[in-house]
């Protein structure tokens, strides 16, 4: 009875031995990242030369992950046999929106579909094209606004944590802002300022929905009626790779005026 405990024991030993052999089995990958950015901001120079040498790469399994910087990243990597996916970043979400300051900058992303790295130096090829993750938001004051209103500006957010100020100043030509937010949620625009005729202060709130890899101009105006000031009219237009989509918004209402 004793000796076939003690086969049964070392059957046990060898069949777990096994079993950790087989576990820490090691295939390899490889990886080529491209950047393909598709807006062109027109209110503030950026290149659409991205180096893809600095951009973060993140390989993921069910169970280990490993981060390189893709100049720096070796041309075939070893990891664990399993299931992975590879994402790229130029940088994070959180630095997208506070480098390099509280305007951010252009993110661009993109992940593979996951895909077994099986046992052996037969590398499983993964590829991915990164695009751009955010929304480029840009305000245009019409000249009209300075004959009624003092001291107005408009406030952009989709996280009250995050709140963007452009004025006349900051939105001239010279030196055009240019916020980047996250395409959701919807942004939500507030115009504030002071009416000349009585004084008093005056505010249009409303929101937009964003689209990623796009560039969205807010140009705030007042409409004209039979040559008297009509309702606040906002005219948005909002751009996305060559599409181009113009609508007029009633702020007051909150109808679409086409």
């Amino acid at each position: 009875m004793k000796k076939f405990l003690f086969i049964l024991a070392i059957f046990f030993v060898v069949s777990c031995q096994k079993q950790l052999i087989e576990r820490r089995q090691e295939g390899c990958l490889t990886f080529s990242l491209n950047n393909s950015p598709v807006v062109e901001l027109t209110t503030r120079a950026e290149s659409s030369d991205v180096d893809v040498d600095l951009f973060l790469v993140h390989v993921k399994g069910d169970e280990d992950s490993y981060d390189y910087v893709y100049g720096d990243m070796p041309s075939t990597v070893i990891v664990p046999v399993g299931f992975y996916a590879v994402s790229a970043e130029n940088v994070t979400e959180a630095a997208s929106y506070t480098e390099p300051d509280e305007w951010g900058q252009v993110r661009y992303a993109g992940t593979t579909d996951r895909r077994e790295v099986l046992p052996g130096m037969t590398p499983t090829v993964f590829s991915l094209t990164c695009t751009m993750a955010n929304t480029a938001v840009s305000v245009e004051f019409d000249g009209n606004l300075d004959k009624h209103f003092t001291d107005y500006t408009v406030t952009l957010y989709n996280d009250s944590a995050r709140k963007l100020v452009y004025t006349p100043e900051n939105t001239s030509a010279e030196s055009a802002a240019v916020g980047y937010f996250d395409p959701v949620p919807a942004l939500v625009y507030e115009f504030a300022a002071i009416r000349k005729e009585d004084s008093m202060p005056f505010s249009v709130t409303g929101t937009k929905d964003l689209s990623p890899a796009s560039h969205l101009f807010l140009k705030f105006n007042l409409s004209m009626q039979n040559g008297y000031v009509g309702k606040p009219a906002i005219n948005v237009d909002a751009s996305y790779e060559n599409l181009y989509e113009t609508i007029t918004i009633d702020p007051i209402e909150g109808e679409i005026v086409e």
